[in-house]
């Protein structure tokens, strides 16, 4: 059971989500209308400025212009200025009709006055839109997936804000990277967004993961003047368009402030890294390398960018910009830095695996375009190439995801197959307790496991009111309200009953547990409980012994030492099976449904052997019209480990739908014990099987061997109690199934055909008459 989270914001994630598909699409159509576009070498913004985002196909224009200068003219015709977008709309229209070969002469305004430049023609097409539209938007929907877990699980408002403002704004840049450049149907969502990252780099540099605790009101106090010049600086660059400002001081500014903003960033996680002590300095040594990677290298090639006039930014951006959200992701996971009361599952890390994998199929495609470019396969070969990256990256995600966060699922097997083989020789509570505890201190990173009684938990202050009554339901309960500080409880119950309960401290590094720590922790809960209670009911078995030697001559407690060695007799057969399952699966397939099935059933029946054990008494038989086939399968399968020892050939032959009046789990108690006679007492090789047959008496059913034979001096005695022919035997097989027999008011008879040895059940004539005697 997950600890509860707190989710209010979860409508509103919801909604922001759908808008911001919305917005993809929008997008999306905008770059498909672009293919087969022409332009002039070099890509305009939708301020007719001059940009120098760049692919390595592309031709260089002569002499190279200098970023952030104005287009005044194309091909001698002027262009309207200070009306974005219209001389974006211009330039694309002059150039629709110009012939490919024929170069382009653009007029530029730049800092020393105008001049002109001669550029190459050419198109958009596939290379632009896998590059500059779908990579930049997969890297976008990764950061504002990281965005919205933030948001849902942060229990810090000032971390939150921060994080948030910075990946929803990074996410609107990136998805309209490219519509900034061609159609410019998002106008002017892109320079906005720019505003937004600065402002987030700057929140987070004080709020990311954790506020400082000194300084903090004056620099709140800062920040608070800065989001409000932000905020006139977007809506600035928001209303220009519509009344003709000219807007280029601002986004100019904007544009030499992103590298120092940026680094701001990374310098302060730096200096707080420095100063800090205990948990906050693991928090940020745990996500500094993404918090300072991140600016560092957006930062330098932004100054490579404003000293050398070549932009490297586009080309690296989508990937740079991932190691972020990526560093916040692992720090969540193993030292919960957003103090979220989360248990993480595989579905939690499906969409940045698969969107992560996506952007590596399409990198992967893009490259082999630029190898092959002028193939006559291109799009075939882009196609399996991009397939199999995906394909390839997902297998290896899958790996290293279990790797990486879910190691419980690597340990599980071998944990529980351990604990059981300690559990099966182990009678004493306390040495099972230790058993467990130990079996969790070796499975998990965790200070500490101890099991405690369930009258213990009351001297636990910091329980909740109702968190006895959660366990005794099967519920796991967290303890501490602190999430990185909390205890878990888990229950460990048999039968119904809570037999105690085991206390697990948090992992170390505060790491968040998984879905599958849960459940190796309450499959080895199940265990020990399941031992604790075979324990309790061995002593009561002692116990019920004991009294039977002490008081030898009374019929009471004659009755009651029958009755315990009856029901220790009949466990034999389902124990031998999970026994034989156990073994079976140890280091090879896992168990098959069928098995399992099967498994559950006789637990099943164990459970209602041993209720009749507490009661002092068997419960008459409830008798029912059934299948006689089913058990007696049932009962071949508790016997598959010795007659697979033997090399026995076993021979069932009776019509499928034959029914009797009996019930299920005394025909499998019957037919397991006769069989299992016949098993032993046939040597290797030999042959066993059931037999139905129509009699003079009527119905006959006879279970048979081509084993020796029963001696003369014990048949006539063969259904009394503790008379064997075997010398480790008991002598209560056969008389368990004379008793259910006579509760079926069938006959049963001994005899010998040819090489055969034969036990004769025969039926009434008339099923349903049959009675309980």
């Amino acid at each position: 059971m997950n600890p509860p989270v707190h989710r209010p914001r979860g409508r509103l994630v919801f909604a922001l989500g759908a808008l911001a598909l919305a917005l993809t699409g929008v997008a999306a159509a905008s770059a498909l209308s672009t293919r087969g576009m022409k332009f002039p070498s070099r890509v305009m913004d939708a301020y007719g400025i001059y940009s120098i985002v760049e692919l390595p196909s592309w031709k260089a224009p002569e002499p190279l212009p200098q970023g952030l200068d104005q287009l005044l003219s194309v091909n001698g015709e002027p262009l309207p200025t200070g009306a974005p977008p219209r001389a974006l709309d211009r330039m694309y229209a002059l150039l629709r009709d110009q012939p490919s070969e024929e170069p382009v002469f653009l007029r530029f305004e730049g800092l020393n006055g105008p001049y002109e430049v001669k550029a190459p023609l050419d198109s958009f097409g596939a290379e632009e839109l896998l590059f500059f539209f779908v990579t930049y938007a997969l890297a976008g929907w990764v950061v504002l997936w990281s965005g919205a877990l933030v948001f849902t699980l942060c229990t810090r408002p000032a971390a939150r804000r921060a994080y948030v403002l910075w990946s929803v704004a990074t996410f609107l840049f990136l998805i309209s990277f490219y519509d900034h450049h061609t159609q410019v149907w998002l106008f002017p969502i892109f320079s906005i967004s720019t505003v937004g990252i600065l402002l987030g780099a700057l929140w987070l540099a004080y709020a990311f993961p954790k506020s400082p605790r000194r300084g903090a009101v004056a620099l709140r106090r800062v920040l608070g003047a800065l989001t409000l010049l932000a905020a006139a600086a977007a809506l600035g660059l928001g209303v220009a368009p519509l009344i003709g400002w000219n807007s280029l001081p601002i986004r100019r500014a904007i544009d030499w402030l992103m590298g120092p903003g940026i680094a701001i960033l990374a310098l302060a996680v730096l200096l707080r890294l420095r100063f800090s002590t205990g948990l906050d300095r693991r928090d940020l040594i745990t996500a500094a390398w993404g918090l300072v990677t991140t600016p560092l290298l957006i930062s330098i090639v932004h100054i490579l960018r404003m000293t050398t006039n070549r932009d490297l930014m586009h080309l690296v951006l989508p990937f740079v910009v991932l190691i972020f959200p990526l560093s916040i992701g692992y720090a969540l996971v193993r030292n919960n830095i957003l103090e979220s009361q989360l248990v993480l599952t595989p579905r939690m890390l499906r969409v940045p695996f698969v969107l992560g994998a996506l952007l590596l199929a399409v990198l992967g495609t893009y490259l082999l375009y630029l190898a092959i470019q002028g193939a006559w396969a291109i799009p075939l070969l882009l196609l399996l190439l991009g397939s199999a990256i995906f394909i390839l990256v997902m297998l290896l995600a899958r790996r290293l995801q279990v790797r990486l966060f879910f190691p419980s699922t690597l340990a599980f097997r071998g944990t529980v197959s351990l604990l059981k083989e300690q559990l099966a020789s182990l009678r004493d509570p306390p040495a099972i307790q230790r058993a467990v505890e130990q079996a969790v201190d070796q499975a998990f990173p965790t200070r500490s496991a101890q099991i405690l009684a369930p009258l213990s938990l009351e001297e636990l202050p910091e329980l909740s009111s109702d968190a006895r009554e959660r366990l005794a339901r099967g519920e796991n309960v967290w303890m501490e309200p602190r999430p990185r500080e909390q205890h878990l409880l888990v229950p460990m119950r048999s039968r119904g009953e809570l037999r105690a309960v085991l206390r697990v401290s948090p992992l170390h590094g505060a790491a968040l547990y998984t879905q599958e720590d849960l459940h190796l922790l309450e499959t080895l809960a199940s265990l020990g409980a399941l031992a604790l209670h075979n324990a309790a009911a061995v002593q009561e078995l002692e116990s019920l012994r004991r009294l039977e030697v002490g008081a030898a001559r009374d019929e009471k407690r004659l009755a009651l030492g029958a009755l315990s060695m009856e029901l220790c007799h009949e466990m034999v057969y389902p124990l031998n099976f999970l026994r034989d399952l156990l073994r079976r699966s140890a280091g090879g397939p896992a168990f098959d449904g069928e098995d399992l099935s099967f498994a559950r059933m006789e637990v099943s029946r164990m459970d209602r052997l041993i209720d009749s054990l507490r009661r002092l008494d068997l419960p008459p038989p409830r008798l029912g019209e059934l299948q006689l086939l089913e058990p007696i399968l049932r009962a071949l399968l508790l016997l598959r480990e010795p007659i697979q020892e033997k090399k026995l050939s076993v021979s069932v032959d009776l019509p499928p739908e034959l029914r009797v009046n009996a019930e299920t789990d005394s025909l499998i108690q019957l037919f397991s014990n006769l069989l299992r006679n016949a098993a032993q007492s046939t040597p290797e090789g030999g042959a066993i099987g059931v037999r139905y047959h129509e009699g003079p008496a009527g119905p006959c059913l006879d279970i048979w061997d081509t084993g020796p034979g029963i001696p003369e001096e014990v048949a006539s005695v063969l259904f009394t109690r503790r008379v064997s022919t075997k010398p480790e035997g008991y002598g209560i097989g056969l008389t368990v199934v004379h008793r259910i027999a006579r509760s079926f008011q069938w006959e049963i008879t001994f005899l010998r055909e040819e090489d055969r040895t034969c036990f004769r059940l025969t039926l009434p004539l008339d099923p349903s008459t049959s009675a309980h005697e």
